[in-house]
Order: C-alpha cells, then structure tokens, then sequence
C-alpha cells in the first residue's frame, strides 16, 4: 500500500486559503468539508479508474459436484422465510433444493434462495405457507447450482479483470482470462467457466460470485478487485488509500467543490485542472471510458452551466 499520511483538514487549511478564507467544515455534521471529500474520494477510487495501489487478489476452487447440507435442531417459515440450521454453510444467493425431511414433508422438492448465512443458521426466500417450528430430522439440502462461490470481500468497488486455470489438459494447464458480465443466469450445460459477475452481497459483506457456464472440472479462478472508497467520517482522517504523490490531484478537487458550494466563478477552471491531472496520471483507459467520466462529471457538477453562465456574462459586460 502507498504512503497516505496527508488529512482532510491539511487540504481545508491550504484550500481555504484561495477561497477567502470561508469556513468549509461548519457545525457538527463538519458540511460541506464531509461531503466534498468524499465526493473527491469516490471520483478517484471509482470506474473507469484502477489504481495497482487499491487493488486486491481473490481466488477460489470451482467444484464440479453440487454441495450438500445436512439440516440440524428445527426450521421454521414465517412469512416466507425459511430459517433453519445447516452443518455445511452455503453462500447468499445460493438456489438449494430441498429434500428427505422426514418431519416437514412440506418442503420436499421445493426450491429456495439463501439469504443470509450467519454462522450456522441459515434464512432462505421460500414460497410456502407458515410452518411452526419443527424438527428437521432426516433432511437434506442440496445446492442446485454450481457456479456461486461466497468471498468475504466487504470493500468490492468492480473486477478489474479474472482469470480460469485450465486445467484439462494437466501436462500444460494455462491461464485464460474470464469476460466480467452482469446478469448471468443459472446454466446446466458443464463446461469450462468463460464469463464471472459480483452476483449479491449480504450485509456482513460477503460477495457471492457467479461464473457461467457452470464448470465441469475444479478449475481455480483468480479475481483482480478494485476496493471501494472508504467513508470519511472525521477532518482528520488521511487521503487513505489515495497515496501522498496524488495530493495535487485531491487537492484541486477538493478545492473546485469549495468554490461549487459558494457559487465562486472559479470553479469551472478548477473542476477542469482536477480532470486534467486525474486523468493524466490514469492510465490504461479508452477514449470511450475518458469521455463518458468527463461527461458524467460535468453532469454532477454542473460545468457546462458555469461555463455558459460565465459567458453570459462577460458577453453583457
């Protein structure tokens, strides 16, 4: 990780300085420096960028064989959520089929989808009426798929790029790289994974990844994150992870949002220098991706309304 030792507060003390010295962290919510920070921050650290300072390396086993659980204790379903205990966990967003429960007949052949996992108890989305809780002896639960896999990645900002392991031919096993798509279905044809998506997250993080089509061998797979910007919460919280070689960058910024927020004819100039300097030190990004973050951003901060207001202007004058 670089070296991030410079604060929201030093970018206040020195931006304050050409913005006529205006408060910028006023009353207890410390707005608009709070918001304008992070607002900087998730420019950054968000698409089309990919920093080799804000990345991490995830990887997991596919398996060929659908997962089986044992239920233990009771389950129950109140309005449609089935809760009960597993011995093996499966991931969020899993689709189980259930089946030999000798006590809940009710619930076998059905289908359902985990929603969280918490341990050993399990809650699942399920189309039944409500069952009273019930001993679950002699079930089985059946994962009905093979292409999700649980990775507890709270801080997944997008996939920078993935790789499969082909290992069917083991004398020369070769990386290929997988295409990131969103919306993948559920696929029965088995075959070597060729496309992955960030399929669902729960609220504990963990992130259940989907590769299509579903795999016929345990091909290993490697995931290349982005990390998402971290929430500023205090003035002097540091740039973190932003590095200090990009203060230049940050601090224009951070200073274009001030002159935004009090209506400075600056500002213009200002969003165009963090721009420029973002996306000079950027790099590996297509035309198409540098022209759509230049228009969204003009969007979100209203640019070419300055720009034409201030000409305007200087045309009555």
């Amino acid at each position: 990780m670089a070296i991030s030792t410079y604060t929201v507060l030093d970018s206040m003390e020195f931006c304050k300085r050409f913005n006529f010295n205006r408060p910028s962290g006023i009353g207890n919510r410390l707005e608009p420096a709070k918001t304008a920070a992070s607002m900087v921050m998730q420019t950054i650290l968000g698409p089309p960028f990919s920093w080799w300072w804000n990345n991490e390396e995830w990887t997991f086993t596919c398996s060929p064989t659908p997962a089986t659980a044992t239920p233990t204790g009771n389950l129950s379903i109140t309005a449609g959520i089935l809760t009960m205990n597993l011995v093996t966990t499966m991931g969020v967003q899993t689709v189980i089929l259930l089946s030999g429960f000798t006590a809940a007949t009710s619930l076998v052949g059905q289908s359902a989808v985990i929603l969280t996992n918490t341990g050993s108890v399990v809650t699942a989305q399920i189309n039944l009426p409500d069952l009273a809780s019930t001993a679950a002896t002699g079930g089985l639960v059946t994962s009905s798929t093979t292409q999700d896999y649980t990775l507890p990645v709270p801080d997944l900002s997008h996939i920078e790029h993935a790789s499969v392991l082909d290992i069917s031919r083991p004398t020369a096993p070769k990386w290929i790289q997988l295409a990131v798509k969103d919306g993948l279905a559920l696929e029965s044809n088995a075959a070597r994974p060729e496309f992955i998506e960030p399929h669902a997250q729960d609220a504990a993080g963990n992130v259940s990844f989907r590769v299509m089509p579903a795999p016929n061998l345990a091909y290993p797979v490697s995931i290349h994150i982005q990390k998402t910007a971290p929430n500023i919460t205090s003035l002097n919280q540091t740039w973190a992870p932003i590095p200090d070689f990009m203060q230049y960058i940050y601090n224009q910024g951070f200073l274009a949002a001030m002159y935004s927020f009090s209506d400075d004819p600056r500002a213009p100039q200002a969003h165009q220098r963090f721009t420029t300097g973002l996306l000079g030190r950027a790099s590996g990004l297509t035309a198409i991706e540098r022209n759509i973050f230049l228009n969204n951003w003009e969007d979100l901060t209203e640019l070419e309304k300055l720009t034409l207001q201030q000409g305007v202007q200087a045309r009555g004058a």
